[in-house]
């Protein structure tokens, strides 16, 4: 467990300041996913507070975890990450009904005034991605049309709207501008961190003999870290001599773009995640620590974080080469965004 300060404010008398407590499943951080993008939350806080980080094994951990926070009384906010904790806050936010806790990433399976939740339309946002990735599929005569879809968890909701929204996209796309895309059939990894079975699978759908994927989206968290393994495996061993074949991916839940750079550890493309989904978790920490410490707490749900408000979209693209990514091909992301927002195309977050 970490403990740290940040924030700033301005006061004549002595200030004492609050404490927080964060909680997130192993693997916590590093993997640029919801959890990260949470964390950088805490430095856009306008008041400074104390928070404590608690990386948990599993929601049983987490729910004893809470539980002991509260029983204690020493935390104004308990702030969980991840809809996987939905029925831990839930449990422990009934049993300590004076206790302040938040959820970023679902709601809390019943209606507690105590519980403030963040949800995110990233089936909108994954739209998107989906359009990107029938054009970056057709792009080059050395790309086939063939993308594939691999998951972290089948009954995640999350995922399930990720993925509904990209076939949507891809789908889209494809009939609007004649593209001849072949969609995969779906595959998942099973887990949200076991990055030996991405590599196996992602690897999978790259081979020519099996797959032969041009663009895999990849909604898998930490398991990303296989799907780059699988990313540097294709290009020395299949795609190497092709020119404009590359092994190209997608991410959600956090911007993962550096994740398909060169090198990871250095901040500089081109890279094979062309793009990523990102759910704007840290406006969401930010805004709810900011009102509970302001007095403002605000309890039940609220209204979810999408396109229009500018709560989910596809990450900046930091690395983007254009001759992957081209403008032609943001130009339509953005018809297609202004399409979303005004309602002219409904995206669904079921599968069929």
């Amino acid at each position: 467990m970490f403990s740290a300060v940040g924030g700033y404010v301005f006061l004549t008398n002595q200030y004492v300041p609050s404490n927080i407590a964060v909680v997130v499943l192993d693997p916590g951080f590093g993997d640029f996913s919801m959890a990260d993008q949470a964390f950088e939350g805490l430095s856009e806080v306008d008041v400074i507070f104390n928070y404590n980080l608690e990386v948990v094994d599993d929601a049983t951990a987490a729910r004893t975890y809470m539980e002991g926070i509260a029983a204690a009384g020493t935390h104004d906010l308990i702030l969980a990450i991840g809809d996987e904790l939905a029925d831990a806050v839930t449990n422990a936010a009934s049993t300590y009904e004076n206790q302040k806790f938040a959820l970023i990433g679902a709601v809390p399976t019943l209606a507690l005034d105590n519980v403030a939740s963040a949800t995110f339309d990233q089936h909108e946002a994954a739209f998107l991605a989906g359009s990107i990735a029938a054009f970056l599929s057709t792009g080059n005569p050395n790309r086939n049309g063939i993308v594939g879809i691999l998951g972290s968890v089948a009954t995640d909701s999350t995922v399930e709207g990720l993925i509904a929204g990209f076939i949507q996209g891809l789908e889209h796309a494809n009939s609007t501008y004649n593209l001849d895309i072949t969609l995969l059939p779906l595959d998942y990894v099973g887990s949200y961190n076991d990055s030996a079975t991405a590599n196996l699978k992602a690897s999978t759908m790259f081979n020519p003999l099996f797959g032969n994927a041009s663009v895999i989206f990849a909604p898998v968290r930490a398991s990303i870290l296989g799907v780059r393994t699988a990313m540097e495996h294709a290009n020395s061993s299949w795609f190497s001599d092709i020119d404009g074949r590359e092994p190209f991916v997608i991410a959600a839940e956090g911007n993962q773009d550096r994740l398909g750079n060169p090198n990871i550890d250095i901040a500089t493309g081109p890279s094979w995640i062309v793009t990523s989904v990102v759910p704007r978790s840290d406006l969401a920490v930010s805004r709810v620590i900011n009102a509970t410490l302001w007095f403002a707490f605000p309890g039940g749900v609220t209204d979810p974080y999408n396109l229009a408000n500018l709560g989910v979209d596809l990450s900046e693209m930091e690395f983007r080469s254009t001759q992957w990514v081209t403008d032609y091909m943001l130009n339509v992301t953005s018809d297609y965004r202004t399409a979303i927002i005004n309602g002219s195309i409904v995206v669904d977050s079921t599968l069929p």
